[in-house]
């Protein structure tokens, strides 16, 4: 089985991913998911400017390559 790390970030990001963990999907499929709980980065700036928005703000995991995906 290939083996995939994920984060944990919230039942509204994450219900799906844990919906089809226990549902058995992603074993069907030859996955083992194995799930993180993400770490805050930082803290979050409020702008209207989409270019001031850190894209992987919270997702430390996945910047340290502890994690092969993250939620986006």
């Amino acid at each position: 089985m290939k083996k995939v790390v994920s984060e944990i970030n919230g039942a509204i990001f994450s219900l799906p991913w844990l919906v089809a963990r226990d549902e058995g999907l992603f074993e069907a499929e030859g996955i083992e998911m194995e799930f993180v709980t993400a770490v805050s980065s930082g803290q979050v700036t409020h702008t209207e400017n989409p270019e001031e928005v850190n894209p992987v703000l919270g997702h430390v995991a996945f910047e340290d390559a502890k994690v092969s995906i993250y939620r986006a």
